[in-house]
């Protein structure tokens, strides 16, 4: 009894040891490109903040106008008195495009206002893009956008 323990834990050691040495055998092989990738990946990160913020082409007046133009109530939240502020991350990318908009915080049971602040925002023209160091960067920012009768 005592051998067939013995060799069963001799056997498991033996079997994760075996195990262990393949995994760090294939974490030793480096891809040169991979490893470029990775530093490129964390290169286009959007900052939260930057030394030059983006900027809507014509200042915020104009961002509020556009939206004021574009933001259209849908009926039924209309009809339903459903009222909010819908907040959307989007990021200003290093072209001054609009990329990635998704809604962070929406109005509950106002899935039709939370969509069409997305729309809006999606919609929205080429920016003046951010800059940090003298470099154009990607940059992080959310928007609330109200929702009144």
């Amino acid at each position: 009894m005592i051998k067939n323990i013995l060799t069963v834990l001799v056997f498991g050691i033996s079997l994760s040891t075996c195990v262990y040495g393949q995994t760090n055998q294939q974490a030793d092989i480096k891809d040169p490109k991979a490893d470029a990738e990775i530093i490129e990946e964390k290169k286009d990160v959007p900052y939260i903040s930057v030394e030059q913020m983006p900027k809507f082409i014509g200042g915020d007046d104009a961002m509020f106008k556009y939206i004021g133009q574009q933001l259209v109530y849908p009926e039924k939240a209309k009809k339903d008195g459903i009222v909010g502020t819908v907040f959307v991350n989007f990021i200003i990318d290093k072209k001054g495009n609009v990329t990635d908009a998704e809604v962070i915080r929406g109005i509950k049971g106002g899935e039709e206002l939370n969509a069409e602040a997305l729309r809006v925002i999606k919609g929205m023209p080429q920016w003046e893009p951010g800059f940090q160091s003298g470099k154009p960067a990607s940059v992080s920012l959310i928007l609330p956008v109200k929702f009144v009768l």
